[in-house]
């Protein structure tokens, strides 16, 4: 069971750099120039998740569709987290300005 977190931990974190990682952002945009299709695989989460999660499950020998479903799960409900944590904190930082402009 330890073994299967750690995986799918692991393929998570992997599954999200090659989606939204500054690093990796020229890559993406070149294969989305290339093919549509695997440039929208490049950028979504719970698409390259499942890759991913299947990757890593036959390189350590583990099931590899418990795997690939859990990091495509993982992934979405972790990207979900970070938006909504970063478009609360544009809108929280928004009102600080607007308030601070009816101080002066």
């Amino acid at each position: 069971m330890f073994d299967l977190f750690v995986s799918v931990m692991a393929s998570v974190g992997l599954t999200l750099i090659i989606t939204e990682s500054f690093i990796l952002e020229s890559l993406r945009g070149y294969i989305l120039k290339a093919s549509k299709k695997a440039g929208y695989l490049v950028g979504c989460p719970m698409c390259m998740g499942v890759w991913v999660g299947g990757l890593v499950a036959i390189a350590y020998n583990l099931d590899v569709f418990i795997l690939a479903m859990l990091t495509s799960l993982c992934s979405f409900m972790f990207m979900s987290i970070i938006n909504t944590m970063s478009y609360l904190s544009d809108f929280l930082f928004s009102k600080t300005e607007e308030v601070d402009s009816l101080d002066e």
